[in-house]
């Protein structure tokens, strides 16, 4: 069988990671996960939604190969994030025998790629780790820059590690079966991309946003490309997150304390993002760091994105989680602030009354 070769190669101070990317790549799984003679096993992790949509399948197309597959299938949403969950794993793994070859794959969207991750990094020092992203927000984001990692009681993302995958294996089809809210929430993350670091892409969602939303037109594929070359660009630059690399955190400093404030239940990520960048859009103008048309086209684009219903809050109620930002440098978070779009900057001066301020908008604009 002959193998594949990568769409384009992300590189790292210590690694290379192979990415393919195209339509049909979940039917050549075996051609990509070429396994060696001394190497039978694979472990897929799941969750039972994706389980039921595509697990038959990818099980199917790895045996195929000549793997002897186990899946594990976990239940769906951010409640897998934990500490027991990678223990589970991890005795599953141990009851199984694996060694340091045995390689795992992450099929599902950001949460299993980051609980997997961080179970493969952990797991006998580490072993080969594969992402196959199934939504959005992990094709554009979180399968890309190596950050694993499970929430705690105070907070999101806060236990974790830097690690590396073996290559990610991004298939655009497979965005067909989201439902629309979904697609809403994952989209949050290609206007951040936009707005950060490319006014072509931040125009393209202006055309055709609305359309993706409602599932009316297809992501292409270009701009899935687009989002994860402007990542892999960033991370190649500053992998432990030190320097540009906090710029991919515009609209995250406020919508992971949207998150935690809402028990990780209230709120998808996307949606708390598209809330997070209106309130950071709204203190940028305060500051007159960008124009009011520009904030204005965020905002336009960001209704697409809103929740249909945010539970009413208090602003104190929310910014008590900001204490918690794993970001936070000497006492202060730093906040992503826009100049224009397409460029950012970085600030650690934000004051509570503009975070109230801001809260404040925010809560006025989804009634708008």
């Amino acid at each position: 069988m002959r193998s594949l070769a990568p769409s384009f190669v992300g590189r790292t101070a210590g690694k290379r990671v192979p990415v393919y990317l195209a339509d049909g790549l979940i039917d050549q799984l075996g051609q990509i996960l070429r396994r060696s003679d001394s190497q039978r096993l694979i472990e897929v992790v799941t969750d039972q939604h994706v389980d039921h949509l595509l697990g038959r399948h990818v099980r199917k197309m790895l045996k195929r190969a000549g793997w002897s597959v186990n899946l594990t299938a976990l239940p769906a949403g951010e409640r897998i994030k934990n500490s027991r969950v990678v223990s589970k794993l991890h005795d599953r793994w141990f009851d199984l025998h694996y060694d340091r070859q045995t390689p795992v794959v992450a099929l599902g969207g950001g949460t299993v790629g980051d609980v997997v991750g961080f179970a493969t990094a952990t797991f006998l020092r580490g072993l080969p780790f594969w992402q196959m992203p199934t939504t959005i927000v992990a094709q554009v984001d979180a399968a890309i820059g190596g950050k694993v990692g499970i929430n705690h009681a105070r907070g999101k993302n806060l236990i974790g590690c830097f690690y590396q995958p073996s290559g990610i294996v991004i298939d655009p089809s497979i965005l067909a079966t989201l439902p629309v809210a979904e697609r809403r929430s994952g989209l949050a993350e290609i206007v951040k991309y936009g707005v950060i670091a490319d006014q072509r892409l931040f125009r393209t969602c202006e055309r055709h946003l609305e359309s993706w939303v409602s599932g009316g037109g297809m992501i292409p594929s270009q701009v899935i490309e687009r989002c994860v070359r402007i990542k892999l660009r960033i991370v190649a630059a500053d992998e432990t997150d030190h320097g540009v690399r906090q710029t991919l955190n515009f609209g995250h400093t406020l919508g992971h304390a949207l998150e935690r404030w809402g028990n990780f239940r209230r709120l998808r990520h996307g949606e708390a993002v598209a809330l997070g960048m209106i309130g950071a859009g709204w203190m940028a103008f305060k500051r007159n760091l960008w124009t009011e048309d520009e904030f204005e086209r965020l905002s336009l684009l960001c209704r697409h994105l809103r929740p249909r219903r945010l539970p009413a809050f208090r602003p104190g109620e929310v910014s008590v989680h900001l204490s918690v930002d794993k970001k936070r440098v000497g006492g202060r978070n730093i906040w992503i602030l826009p100049r224009s779009i397409g460029r950012v900057d970085y600030f650690d001066d934000v004051t509570e009354k503009e975070i109230s301020g801001a809260l404040a908008f925010v809560t006025a604009w989804t009634k708008d």
